[in-house]
């Protein structure tokens, strides 16, 4: 219509007048409902403008709630609210409720839907109607989106889901403002009545229907629609203030109703309760307020009134909610002087508490809160530092600690003295005011079956669970304050008494962060080296206890320290550690074995004047508490001897030693105590307790550096004479105190050889079994093997014993020891009964000496200067008239050449040595020397093998051309058993030796066979060097007129024609001369009787070689007993005589 009456024509010039269709649509009563009409289908310029739930026509008629819900959970959730029967903290509503609105309603319309049936047009002269107040509210405080009666109700509602946290804490805060900012009315009751036109002498102004006519009336006549008077205005508005005085609640209109400040307080703390996380990063806004609300609360004369407290319990409780969402709110809390709030109430609530209360209580609640918000406080400085000036603090957690039947509390203030022992000054304040006389009952309360039976149960209604909890925070308290816990700075007066009365175990264990262990242990029966508990130790504590609780804080000025057990006083303690029981449980494993081992030395070493005769020195007052009776009785009442005490010390340390290998390093630094201890010839006991420890410190190399310090060599030999059964102890010691060199060599200057050998030569004592002098055997055998006192270890036993004995023992002590207790007599040992008799008295004399000298200076060494002589020996009598070479009995090695010697290279050095200087100066041994060394060589055909390189085959050479002829005979029979072994051969090859050969042939005419032999020998090498000595030497001719003499006076002359016959032939097949000599001989008729034939039948047959040198010809192992000691050389065996033989050679 608008668009075919446009306002504008065509050159867009106003069109008057106005066309009338826009007209009458512009007139107010019709413009009205065509905008309402327009705007039904674009809700989004409706939903634009931001109109609160208070502006929205439904504000006065429906519960703040009910416009909330409607705009959160929509029109649909809404009408199944709105038509059923809802009690929550969301929404309140049910049918009474829609009468009633439906009722106040009807009352506000009145008489207009009656004059709607009689003219529909009527219209409706608009009146606000006042808010409907309903009866199911009245007490209820709407804040947010929730009821907080009911959002407070933790029995109906416990876990109630919250929207939005924050900002429903800050409409908390605004409602909790609110309430406390709550003043009277401007207008009074009386202006109010005479503004409305009532009469405030009469009931009549109480009439809400009269109320409400003398509104509209009044209403009507000054609205500012009919009067433009700006009085009529003002006027208008103080009707609406009367009527809205009149109409509400009055009760609600003056001073802050207490309970709403409650919900506001609870409401509070629910949020932070369950939005710990997401209020932790907001400082609490609310502090002044609360700290005020707290203050005045505590103050008030009728708080323990019936009903009074709510308001400072739920204060308190909020306060201790939100410092525990967020720690730091504590700092604010103590700069606006909250933690003084705090104390007031703690002082005002905690003396109500009795015996009776229980944890529903004001009282209880108050304080348990406290604690907790002192708890968290504690974790500042600041806050530390002003708790410490509070000292009613510290009575109040006392007092509050008695009360088991209120595990709750007691917890709570258990947990406030944990928090608080980070800080030196609260740890002494609560320390003096006697904390442990009652902290420590209730850890005698745990049950640990309660949990380890795996019965399911809940710790609220589970009183033993209770219980089980107190103990724990109780213990925990305890180890807070003695320093045992991180952060927690030491306190070693609260320590001595936790030592004293819970034992070093437990506060070990506290140390060590296992107090479920600790309450176990201590409520149960135990006994092992750590602890001796049972029900008699446990009432004795408990009794103490209770005595020093009862009599007040301050009635022990040692806090607990001084007390002792009475079973205590029967043992020895070192170390923590019940000494008696470790030495009948020594398989027990120590929590410290280095710190106990490091405590019984400690505790030895004091006692070892007292014990080992020297003087004792006078004690200071350092010295006046031993380590021993830290904790247990005095040594004197153990009824323990000092003897004794050291030596349960001593057992105990073997134990700890060999229970834990490493721990033997801490010996080192108190050798010298354990000498003196091996010294005390009085105390054998202690003695032998002793050795145990040096024994079990000798496989320590670190240890056996130190004990070589020390000396101890003189006390361990003297020990070794003296106690027999040790025997095997010592030289095990020793033994294992030979890897240390300056040990082995002072073994050596003091004289250790003698005592040793003494048990070694024992065999016929019936005292001394076999372990003893196999030890011994043993221990020789090591230390000369020592790189630098080795050497010296062995000339000194060979001064005792033949040399053959210290080879044995380094190869094999057992065939050393047999060789000693049996009778001997073979080329390299003459052993027997009287022997070994005579160099045991020797021994056994000097021992005896030695021994005297150092008994009263233990620092005296042996005197070796009459041992150390080149002519002395212990069994002399054995070499006299004896030919001993190399430790070789000529004698007997020439009836027993076979004999497998022990060094035959040394051996065959020697006699070489010993033949050449006879050969100089020729005695009656050179016959036998010679004759030794040809058999060696020939039994043992490797020992000349080094010979060409020692230089000796030119010394013999030599020495055939001697004009002495035993000289000459050794050196001929020498040469020919050098000329059989290869290398010799061809190191004779290249020197001059033909004409030297020559000459004992000339010379020694019945050795022309042996000079036969060895010239073949060397002529069969075909070196090159000896065919032309042949013939610069004439020993061509020479040998062919052997050939044709006779050969008087010679015992082989076959045999040495045979080796002259195949000497020149050799010779005729050297590449250089050989065909001059053949020449030679062919030129001579001699020649011509033998050049056509082999002679080998006459030589003798081959030496074997089997029995004597074994395969290979090697040199055998060394036989120190008697095998084969008798076996017989080998016999060159002849060649069988010929039938037909030909003419003699």
């Amino acid at each position: 219509m608008c668009e075919f009456f446009p306002s504008r024509d065509d050159n867009g010039c106003v069109v008057r007048p106005m066309p009338m269709v826009k007209l009458h649509l512009a007139q107010p009563t019709q413009l009205k409902s065509i905008v309402q009409l327009l705007l039904t289908y674009e809700s989004s310029i409706v939903q634009r403008p931001k109109f609160e739930g208070t502006h929205s026509v439904l504000a006065p008629l429906l519960p703040e709630a009910a416009i909330f819900y409607l705009e959160h959970y929509g029109p649909e959730k809404y009408a199944e609210v709105f038509l059923g029967e809802f009690d929550n903290p969301e929404i309140i509503w049910n049918n009474e409720m829609r009468r009633h609105l439906i009722g106040r309603v009807a009352v506000h319309v009145g008489e207009f839907s009656h004059r709607l049936t009689s003219n529909v047009k009527a219209l409706y002269s608009f009146c606000p109607i006042n808010e409907v107040d309903y009866p199911e509210l009245e007490n209820e405080l709407f804040c947010h989106v929730y009821y907080l009666r009911h959002l407070c109700d933790r029995q109906r509602f416990p876990d109630w889901p919250i929207r939005d946290p924050v900002p429903f804490l800050r409409s908390c805060l605004a409602a909790w403002h609110e309430e406390i900012d709550r003043k009277p009315p401007a207008m009074s009751l009386e202006v109010a009545c005479q503004t409305l036109g009532l009469d405030p002498n009469t009931e009549g102004w109480k009439d809400p229907a009269a109320i409400r006519r003398a509104y509209l009336k009044l209403s009507l006549k000054y609205h500012p629609d009919k009067n433009p008077d700006v009085n009529d205005r003002d006027k208008f508005h103080q009707i609406g203030t009367a009527y809205e005085l009149l109409s509400s609640d009055r009760n609600k209109m003056y001073m802050p109703d207490p309970e709403r400040i409650v919900l506001c307080l609870r409401a509070q703390s629910i949020v932070y309760g369950r939005h710990l996380k997401e209020l932790g990063e907001y400082k609490y806004a609310g502090y002044g307020q609360l700290i005020k609300t707290i203050d005045l609360e505590a103050k008030d004369a009728q708080l323990f009134q019936k009903g009074g407290g709510a308001l400072l319990a739920a204060a308190i409780e909020l306060a201790k909610y939100t410092l525990t969402s967020s720690p730091l709110n504590a700092e604010q809390l103590r700069r606006e002087n909250g933690l003084e709030a705090l104390q007031v109430a703690f002082d005002r609530c905690s003396p109500m508490i009795k015996q009776s209360a229980t944890s529903e209580d004001m009282p209880v609640q108050v304080c348990e809160q406290i604690c907790y918000c002192l708890a968290t406080a504690s974790q500042f400085e600041g806050c530390r530092y002003k708790i410490a000036e509070m000292p009613s603090v510290f009575d109040n957690l006392y007092y509050l600690l008695q009360f088991s039947t209120i595990p709750s509390l007691a917890i709570a203030a258990a947990d406030a003295i944990t928090a608080m022992s980070i800080e030196t000054l609260l740890q002494l304040q609560i320390f003096q005011n006697g904390a442990l006389w009652q902290l420590i009952p209730h850890i005698f309360h745990f049950d640990h079956t309660l949990d380890e039976g795996g019965v399911q149960h809940n710790e609220s209604s589970n009183k033993q669970a209770q219980a089980n909890r107190l103990g724990r925070a109780c213990l925990e308290a305890i180890a807070s304050l003695a320093g045992y816990r991180e952060n927690c700075p030491e306190n070693d007066g609260v320590r001595r008494s936790v030592r004293a009365m819970l034992t070093p175990y437990a506060a070990r264990l506290m140390r060590n962060g296992e107090c479920d262990l600790v309450l176990k242990t201590l409520n149960s029966n135990t006994e092992n080296p750590y602890l001796i508990w049972d029900n008699a130790t446990r009432a004795e504590l408990l009794e103490f206890v209770d005595r020093h609780r009862n009599a007040g804080k301050n009635s022990s000025e040692l806090f607990g320290a001084e007390f002792s057990l009475t079973i205590y006083a029967k043992e020895l303690i070192v170390g923590d550690v019940f000494i008696r029981i470790y030495n009948e449980q020594p398989s027990f494993v120590l929590d410290d074995a280095k710190g106990f081992g490091a405590d019984l030395l400690e505790y030895i070493g004091k006692r070892a004047d007292e014990l080992c005769g020297a003087p004792m020195k006078p004690k200071t007052n350092g010295d006046l508490i031993d380590i021993d009776v830290d904790w247990g009785a005095p040594v004197g009442s153990t009824g323990l001897t000092a003897e004794n005490r050291v030596l349960m010390s001593l057992t105990a340390l073997n134990h700890v030693l060999v229970a834990n290998p490493g721990v033997e390093v801490l010996l080192i630094g108190h050798f010298n105590m354990l000498k003196r201890y091996l010294r005390c010839n009085s105390r054998p006991d202690l003695q032998r307790a002793a050795l145990k420890v040096l024994s079990l410190a000798s496989s320590n190399k670190e240890c056996a550096s130190d004990v070589a310090t020390v000396s101890v060599c003189t006390t361990l030999f003297a020990l070794l004479a003296s106690s027999l059964n040790e025997q095997p102890t010592i030289l095990s010691i020793l033994i294992a105190f030979t890897s240390n060199g300056q040990f082995v060599k002072e073994i050596l200057d003091f004289g250790g050889l003698l005592y040793i050998l003494c048990i070694t030569l024992q065999a016929n004592r019936a005292d001394v079994a076999g372990p003893e002098r196999l030890l011994s055997v043993e221990l020789l055998a090591r230390l000369q093997s020592d790189k630098l006192t080795g050497p010296r270890w062995t000339r000194f036993i060979n001064k005792f014993l033949p040399p053959i004995f210290s080879d044995a023992l380094r190869d094999s002590p057992n065939t050393a020891l047999t060789m000693l207790d049996s009778n001997n007599e073979n080329p390299e040992l003459i052993w027997n009964e009287e022997t070994r008799k005579k160099v045991f008295n020797l021994l056994k004399t000097q021992r005896d000496d030695l021994m005297e000298k150092q008994s009263k200076t233990p620092s005296t060494k042996w005197d070796t200067t009459e041992v150390a002589k080149e002519t002395w020996c212990a069994y002399a009598d054995t070499l006299s008239g004896e030919l001993v070479i190399a430790g070789v009995f000529v004698r007997l090695y020439l009836a027993n050449p076979g004999w497998a010697v022990r060094h035959p290279r040394q051996f065959c050095s020697e006699l070489i040595d010993k033949v050449l200087e006879q050969m100089r100066r020729p005695t009656k041994d050179l016959t036998m020397i010679t004759s030794a060394l040809v058999e060696l060589m020939r039994c043992h055909p490797g020992t000349a093998d080094s010979i060409p390189g020692q230089g000796y085959l030119q010394h013999f050479c030599e020495a055939i051309r001697y004009q002495n002829a035993e000289s000459s005979r050794s050196a001929i029979l020498i040469l020919q058993q050098l000329a059989e072994n290869q290398y010799c051969a061809d190191g004779l090859c290249k020197l001059n030796c033909i004409e030297g050969i020559k000459l004992s042939m000339k010379n020694q005419p019945a050795l022309i066979w042996e000079s036969a032999h060895t010239l073949r020998l060397l002529l069969q090498r075909q070196s090159g060097d000896l065919a032309p000595q042949l013939l610069s030497t004439g020993s061509v001719e020479f040998l062919l007129e052997l050939l044709a003499s006779p050969m008087a006076g010679v015992a082989k002359a076959a045999a040495a024609r045979a080796e002259i016959v195949d000497s020149l032939k050799a010779a005729c097949l050297d590449l250089r001369v050989g065909i001059e000599i053949s020449k030679k001989l062919d030129a001579n008729p001699i020649w011509a009787q033998y050049k056509e034939q082999r002679h080998d039948l006459f030589l003798p047959a081959s030496r074997t070689q089997a029995i004597m040198a074994g395969p290979g010809g090697g040199a055998r192992p060394a036989g120190y007993l008697t095998e084969g000691m008798f076996v017989p050389p080998p016999m060159a065996t002849q060649p069988p005589p010929l039938s037909n033989a030909p003419p003699p050679l």
